[in-house]
Order: structure tokens, then C-alpha cells, then sequence
């Protein structure tokens, strides 16, 4: 196996200890560790002791994890990785609810999901690399649950991940692949020309802002510039979360509490409106 570099974004720092379980997954990997968090540095003392290598910054908090996912590839020369490995906390209060391939998910279920895809278990870690390295036509791995290619999930954006694909010499689009939540395996080369954008392009989190920054914009953008290089994004088929899906339907059918595209605070019982406030 070729070296690949893990770059872990923490932002809550409270889901540290399942972190660490996610992490040990790795001991068989040949892999380095790079840490970008929103929080003191100190906060992270649990990883600095587990794994001793690992390089730890803190970022501003801007552009969601993908902010800092562009810092940390200014920090390593991609030319000494064959893999990158992308992950991050994923908050797990929203209010609102995200529909993927029919599945609905609220945020706890989804960051699961990202995790499961990438690192349930060492052989989960280690499929995903063989995927790769024994299918060159293969350029980044992600949850089945997640890949979408659904044109509800980009149309709006359109316009503007045109824009940004000129700005890096890319042909436009009319459709794209991408993963939503932005957990994945990829291959290294794909991300080159992400090192025309800096951390300070991004605008400060604000996660009652579901959509149209240009993190958001970026998010996609990175499923463009792995199939423009010629690479197919694969689906992990990984299994087990049926009852779970079921379970935040029915949750979503009893009490919706959310705020919607139009900026209101919305409140359902049974699905039957009966609260909303336009946000101040």
C-alpha cells in the first residue's frame, strides 16, 4: 500500500472519544496524521498522546471543514501522498433534516454513516484501499448513502461552481457526482488545483447556513475535478442502518422543529404546521 495522509478537522471537540476509537483503525495503515481544530490546541492532548506524530494546528473557523481542509493542503506536499483521507466532526443538533437516496438523515445518523464508510473497522480501511489501488479508473470511495448525484443536490449552485471551475481552467457542467458530508478516500493528485483557494476565502460557519457558500460550492466542485481527471467515484457498499433510517422518519413525522430555505423557524406536530417565526 502507497502512503496516504489523514486529515482530521475537530470543531466539537466532545466527540473526541469516539474519534479516538474511529483512529485506532488505522494502526495498519502506513499513514501520516494531520490535525486542524477550531478549539485550543491543549483540548486535543488525548490525540497528541496517542499518536505522537501527529502535526495539530488550530484554523479559524471558516468555510465549515472545508475551510480547513484547504490549509491542511498547504501544509504537506501532495507529491508525497498517494491517498488523502478526509474527515471531521460533524455536529449533531441540527434541526433540520437532509434526504440522500431516499434515506433521511438527521445529523447524527449522517456523521455515522461518514465514519462507518471510512473507518468501522480496520478491514473497512483496507478495502477501501485496495479499491483503489487495484482500479485505476477509481479516484475517490465513499458511503453509498452519501454519493449523490441527484440534481436537487446541485442545481441551485450551479451557476456558481461553473464560476469557480473557470477560475481553475475546468469545462462547466451540467451534472455532477459528489459526496455530500465530505468524508472520503481520494486519490492525492485529484486535489492539486484546490491550492488556488486559501482558508481566508472562506466566510466565517454559520450553521444555520445550509447552502450556497462557498464551502458548499467547494464541496461539489471536489466530485467535478475527480471525474475531470478521467476517475469514477465508488460506492462502499457497507450495511446495518435500515432501522435507523426508519427511526428518524418516524421522529420527523412526530415533532419537526427546523428553519427553512425561506429563514423561518418552523415547528410540525404530525406534520401539521404549527409554530413559525421569520429568523431575525
Amino acid at each position: 500500500m502507497k502512503k496516504m495522509a489523514v486529515h482530521l478537522h475537530i470543531h466539537y471537540v466532545d466527540q473526541l472519544p469516539q474519534i479516538l476509537c474511529y483512529l485506532k483503525n488505522l494502526e495498519d495503515a502506513d499513514y501520516d496524521l494531520f490535525v486542524t481544530t477550531t478549539a485550543p490546541t491543549d483540548s486535543l492532548s488525548a490525540i497528541k498522546s496517542a499518536y505522537p506524530t501527529a502535526k495539530i494546528w488550530n484554523v479559524p473557523n471558516l468555510g465549515y471543514d472545508i475551510g480547513p481542509f484547504i490549509d491542511f493542503l498547504h501544509h504537506i506536499n501532495l507529491d508525497d501522498y498517494e491517498y488523502i483521507l478526509k474527515l471531521h466532526t460533524k455536529g449533531k443538533t441540527s434541526k433540520n433534516y437532509t434526504l440522500l437516496n431516499g434515506n433521511r438523515f438527521d445529523n447524527a445518523l449522517w456523521g455515522r454513516v461518514l465514519w462507518d464508510s471510512q473507518l468501522a473497522n480496520k478491514e473497512r480501511l483496507q478495502t477501501n484501499l485496495k479499491i483503489l489501488e487495484s482500479n485505476s479508473t477509481v479516484g475517490m470511495v465513499g458511503s453509498k448513502y452519501c454519493i449523490t448525484s441527484a440534481s436537487r443536490d446541485y442545481n441551485k449552485l450551479l451557476p456558481q461552481i461553473n464560476a469557480e471551475l473557470e477560475k481553475l481552467n475546468f469545462s462547466p457542467v451540467t451534472k455532477l457526482s459528489f459526496v455530500a458530508g465530505s468524508m472520503y478516500l481520494v486519490r492525492a493528485k485529484c486535489l492539486e488545483p484546490l491550492l488556488h483557494y486559501k482558508i481566508n476565502d472562506f466566510s466565517t460557519t454559520d450553521g444555520n447556513v445550509k447552502e450556497g457558500t462557498l464551502a458548499h460550492i467547494i464541496e461539489r466542485v471536489i466530485g467535478v475535478l475527480v471525474e475531470a481527471r478521467g476517475y469514477t467515484i465508488r460506492e462502499i457498499r457497507h450495511n446495518g442502518y435500515g432501522l435507523r433510517f426508519r427511526l428518524v422518519v418516524i421522529k420527523r413525522f412526530l415533532f419537526q422543529k427546523k428553519i427553512t430555505a425561506s429563514g423561518h423557524h418552523l415547528i410540525k406536530i404530525l406534520k401539521i404546521p404549527v409554530y413559525s417565526k421569520l429568523v431575525n
